[in-house]
């Protein structure tokens, strides 16, 4: 019995301790939706995130120029020339506000107005366009994948960085490699 009473804080500050980063990530979505960018910005690290935004998009631009099997050196110049468009276009859009509206996409307007009539209909139909998976890619970083219910395999990527021993900030994000048909 006194093993069972010494275990039970131990298992509850483990639980706790496993459930940090889906706490800030709900807090985070919660002050999106609440036009909070003070407590929004507390989440965010915005340099880490317009870095790891630039490696994804970079990386999708080439992934999709090199499928292009009729290279006569314009996909390397292509490359180059998007990189040098894509980098300052990022630090120009990764803001406080831009990154606010982006989280608030994440909840359907088809839910944010069903929870306003509370029609139950709506809101199941809602929840279903949006697909989210949580996970530990390891022991300090948590990612949260978004894609809509039509390309579940293209989803966006969150990641969240451990801060401390209980902080978590958003530090990653990664777009899906979408083909456009120019570049097939």
């Amino acid at each position: 019995m006194k093993k069972l009473l010494l275990g039970l804080p131990l298992i509850a500050a483990s639980a706790g301790f496993y459930a940090t980063p889906y706490y800030t990530a709900h807090q985070m979505q919660q002050a999106a939706q609440a036009n909070d960018s003070t407590k929004l910005n507390s989440y965010i690290d915005y340099s880490a995130v317009k870095q790891s935004l630039k490696a994804s998009l970079n990386s999708s631009i080439s992934q999709s120029l090199l499928k292009n099997k009729t290279d006569s050196g314009m996909n390397a110049f292509a490359t180059m020339f998007a990189a040098a468009f894509v980098n300052p276009l990022i630090d120009v859009l990764v803001t406080p506000e831009n990154l606010s509206l982006m989280l608030q996409a994440n909840m359907p307007k088809d839910l944010q107005s069903a929870q306003d009539s509370n029609n139950k209909s709506d809101t199941s139909k809602a929840e279903e366009e949006v697909i989210t998976h949580k996970y530990y890619q390891d022991f300090d970083h948590f990612v949260v994948d978004v894609a809509h219910h039509s390309a579940p395999d293209k989803p966006f990527s969150f990641t969240f960085s451990r801060q401390g021993l209980l902080g978590w900030k958003l530090t990653g994000l990664a777009i899906p490699n979408f083909e456009h048909e120019s570049l097939k």
